[in-house]
């Protein structure tokens, strides 16, 4: 009769044979003792060997087996259990062809399993009585048995049991080792990628067996493949076309697959600064201001297309003029600056210049913002503002005599003179003259009155003043003009204070 276990055969003559090997181990062991075999000796459990020691994660129909071998010295009746670990089939001895059926094969009188129990743990307890005379030999078979799917050693602890005595364990724990099964998936890592137009992606490869255990070391031999274009070179796979590429990994005719994505190129892009300045934040009221908007291409390599800048002219600003630079242009009832096309570091200029205008109007800006065709990544910099709030402007008060009147009035010819106060801004007399009250005074040098006339009367509010000659005395006259601006009106863009001014003249006669 021969067995098969695992891949292994075994007859029961080789276990007869192992037996007589024993025999002779256990005789030596005796007389080195000093003496013969006793048959009072204590229960000895004698030899159990498990002698299939490996199998594949979730092997199915394979055959293990235990060999046993009575002691030469303490061989008496009683039962062996073994403890069968859970995730093995489990053992059963009522149908020969069924998943993990056990049966034994002995010269001993008696050696016949007598029961299973299904333990707590999953496992179950195998119970074999036997009565073995010294040296005799049993085989005990599992068959059609299901390994465990996942990995690692499996302890059959086994113990025999000297009829009304206590359990004795045999000499060593037998165990099976379950190793990972062979190859029957692949996992490739990255599963998902992207790389630049150009770029290259290194993988890496896992195997696993048909229950998901990983292979201790990457399936040797893999091959890398890249489609719809590009090349692997080992486990390095590159592209240069944008879009999905399915990358695959072969190894023993089994594949598996990870996507590589190639990115669009980066379109152009630039990074475009404006900024705004004001020649003076207060200038005095109808003097010069300008507004210079600056926009500058910073980046290093790329130029900038479609360059717009919205920079509106301030409605307070009397008598604009726009300048733009170079080939720029600008449409002041837009207030668009079109500037087009900025090479690398190029900039471009605007200026925006008038008068500072009524104070009423407050803050006068410019708010500048840039645009263009070419992607710009960072706004921060793509406005500025600058504003100018106009200051009151001090006020020239001036007397013109009546071009008869010469320095010396002859008192002694008939006839009127006359003077003519006039105001004006004190440095733009282009500005719109300044409303307000002019009103005269008139004192002389040796502290006589001067003649009356209505436009001394400080309600006169007369710009000219007249006098009959023959009026006058002889003496040094004094004439002062007085303007006081008004707080509406042309007036409220002056400085908000009394202006004056004044001339002398002196009265002879050569009448007598």
């Amino acid at each position: 009769m021969r067995f098969h276990v695992g891949k292994r055969r075994v007859g029961l003559l080789g276990w007869f044979r192992r037996g007589a090997a024993l025999v002779a181990v256990a005789t030596a062991a005796v007389l080195a003792a000093g003496g013969v075999a006793n048959a009072a000796a204590p229960a000895r459990p004698g030899a159990l060997v498990l002698l299939t020691k490996t199998a594949a994660t979730g092997t199915q129909g394979a055959t293990f087996a235990w060999g046993y071998v009575a002691p030469l010295v303490g061989a008496v009746a009683g039962t062996i259990n073994i403890k069968v670990p859970a995730g093995f089939s489990t053992p059963q001895t009522t149908t020969p062809a069924g998943r993990g059926y056990m049966s034994t094969t002995t010269t001993c009188a008696r050696f016949q399993i007598t029961g299973t129990t299904a333990q707590a743990d999953g496992s179950t307890s195998v119970t074999v009585a036997t009565n073995c005379t010294p040296l005799r030999a049993a085989l005990l078979t599992y068959k059609n048995v299901t390994a465990p799917s996942v990995p690692g050693d499996y302890a059959f602890t086994s113990t025999f049991t000297p009829s009304g005595g206590a359990p004795i364990p045999f000499a060593a724990a037998d165990t099976i080792r379950i190793k990972v099964g062979p190859l029957a998936g692949l996992a490739v890592s990255p599963a998902s990628a992207t790389i630049a137009p150009g770029g290259s992606q290194e993988y890496s490869v896992a195997g696993f067996d048909a229950f998901g255990n990983a292979l201790p070391s990457p399936p040797a031999g893999t091959t890398f493949t890249i489609t719809p274009d590009g090349t692997c070179t080992g486990a390095v796979c590159t592209a240069t076309e944008p879009g999905a590429h399915i990358v695959t990994a072969t190894a023993k005719k089994i594949s598996a697959t990870a996507t590589l994505t190639v990115s669009e190129p980066a379109p152009a892009s630039v990074d475009l600064a404006v900024t705004q300045t004001v020649s003076t934040a207060t200038p005095t009221y109808y003097t010069d201001v300008s507004f210079t908007t600056t926009v500058t291409n910073t980046s290093a390599a790329s130029a900038a297309t479609g360059v717009v800048v919205k920079a509106a002219v301030p409605a307070g600003l009397v008598s604009p003029v726009v300048t733009p630079s170079g080939s720029t242009t600008y449409t002041q009832s837009s207030g668009t600056w079109t500037v087009g096309g900025l090479a690398p570091g190029a900039s471009a200029t605007l200026t925006i210049s008038g008068f500072a205008g009524d104070i009423a109007l407050g803050a006068q800006a410019v708010n500048a913002t840039v645009t263009s065709t070419t992607a710009d990544p960072n706004p921060a910099n793509n406005t500025a503002a600058a504003s100018a709030t106009s200051e009151p402007a001090p006020i020239a008060v001036t007397i013109t005599p009546d071009p008869g009147n010469p320095a010396f009035i002859e008192i002694s010819t008939p006839g009127a003179v006359s003077w003519i106060a006039s105001v004006a801004h004190a440095t733009e007399p282009s500005a719109p003259t300044p409303t307000g009250t002019i009103f005269w005074t008139c004192d002389t040098h040796s502290q006589n009155p001067c003649p009356f006339v209505p436009a001394l009367l400080a309600s006169a509010n007369t710009p000219v003043l007249t006098f009959e000659r023959s009026e006058f005395g002889v003496d040094g006259y004094n004439l002062t003009a007085t303007f006081v601006p008004s707080q509406t009106g042309s007036g409220a863009n002056y400085i908000q204070e009394a202006a004056f001014t004044w001339l002398t003249f002196t009265t002879v006669s050569s009448g007598g």
